[in-house]
């Protein structure tokens, strides 16, 4: 399993800094408020729904950041995680 001290809030912080991204611009995306974006970079863990979401808004597959393909075991999490990260590939290129 995937190392649990990842903070995903940090991760979607680091990658909007690196990208130039504006995070107003974010919250307009994805239906949120400026505030609410900033109070995610707190959080230490996000529902899949807004995961998902931020990741289609981002065209960025946060999925595969938490937990990459290479470090995979034979059980039912990769099963979900595949059927997410390939949720967001297609989401992603529709857009």
């Amino acid at each position: 399993m995937k190392d649990k001290n990842i903070h995903i809030g940090k991760l979607i912080q680091a990658f909007v800094k690196e990208n130039n991204i504006n995070s107003a611009q974010l919250a307009r995306d994805i239906c949120k408020t400026r505030q609410n974006i900033y109070d995610l970079y707190k959080r230490d863990d996000v529902e899949v729904k807004l995961l998902l979401a931020i990741s289609e808004a981002l065209h960025h597959n946060f999925f595969e950041d938490i937990y990459p393909s290479e470090k995979k075991t034979q059980n039912n999490i990769d099963t979900v995680f595949d059927a997410l990260k390939k949720i967001v590939s297609e989401r992603m290129m529709d857009n």
